[in-house]
Order: structure tokens, then sequence, then C-alpha cells
């Protein structure tokens, strides 16, 4: 179950869009999520609902992202990438058996490789042995493509030329300008 190298549809992580949120927040950067949400439209990257679920704080984020399901932009995670996720948890320990943390990154693993798609998220690998296995450290062992590179990623999403300080804009000024 290989993934190719030049898939550039990307299942995105939590804590990329925790991070986008802290950089871009909307009252001054609406022409990058609505940006980010036409590229969800047109299925350049995936939203899991898993991920959605992860998203604890940030109500501005929470908002933006019962939005997306409302539109039915949403993925939901069915039995086959359950299934696979279990396994991936049983050969390379991600879960934190106490707390459950990291299962989330089993569906969004599972979910790849199943539509062989690629990753964008911002883990570091493990850092010793004993440690629980990070998302890129599954990728490289099922050769999932697993990227960290936030430029990387906008660049190949194409927000070259988006401006993501438009302070004086209201939200219909960015939306005509964006048409």
């Amino acid at each position: 179950m290989s993934n190719e190298a030049t898939n550039k549809i990307y299942v995105i992580d939590t804590n990329v869009l925790i991070e986008l949120w802290k950089w871009h927040p909307f009252k001054f950067s609406l022409d990058f999520w609505t940006k980010l949400e036409n590229l969800l439209e047109q299925g350049k990257w995936v939203l899991l609902d898993v991920v959605v679920n992860e998203v604890k704080y940030a109500p501005e984020l929470q908002a933006w992202l019962k939005n997306q399901k409302k539109k039915k932009l949403v993925m939901e995670i069915d039995d086959n990438v359950r299934n696979r996720a279990t396994e991936i948890n049983e050969q390379y320990q991600m879960i934190d058996g106490v707390s459950g943390n990291s299962e989330g990154d089993t569906y969004i693993i599972a979910y790849a490789e199943i539509n062989k798609l690629s990753i964008f998220s911002r883990e570091s690998n493990r850092r010793a042995d004993g440690d629980l296995f990070k998302i890129p450290d599954v990728c490289q062992k099922l050769n999932i493509k697993c990227i960290k590179n936030m430029v990387k990623f906008m660049e190949e999403m194409g927000f070259e030329n988006i401006n993501c300080a438009n302070i004086n804009l209201t939200t219909t000024e960015t939306a005509r300008l964006l048409k």
C-alpha cells in the first residue's frame, strides 16, 4: 500500500490548523481562510472529523470548522479506516495507553494510506526508541508522503499572492476581492 510521492492532496493534522489559526487570526486574515476553504471545496486538502473533534479551544477556529461540517466538507472515518488505524497502532505504538492522546493521528495515517493521499503535520519525529511513534515516523515506515514545512504547503496550495493582513477590510469587502 504505497503512496505516490507526487500526490499533492493532503490530509491535514490538527496541529496545522491550530498553528494556522495562531499565525493568521480570522480578524486579520479573512482572505487567507476563504482561500483555505476554497481549496478544501476543490479537494486540494482533506479535513477529517477526528481532526475537527480534536480542536477543544479557539472558538473562531471551532466555528470555522463547524461551518465546514455544515457544508459537508468534513470526511467521516469509516470502519475500514478504523480497522487500519488499529493495525497501525498495534505495529507502531502511537496512542498513549493512559491518556488516549494521538488516537486521531492513527486515523489520519490510515485515511491517507487507504486513499493514497499525503499528510501535512507539524509533528516532529520521536526522539528515542522507547517513545511513542509520531506521524512522520509511521509515514516513513509506510511510504506515505508527509510534509512538515508550512511554506512548502502554502506554495503547493497557491498562497503566493494572498495578502494575509487585510486589517481594514470587512468580510464583505474581502469576499468581493476574492471573486
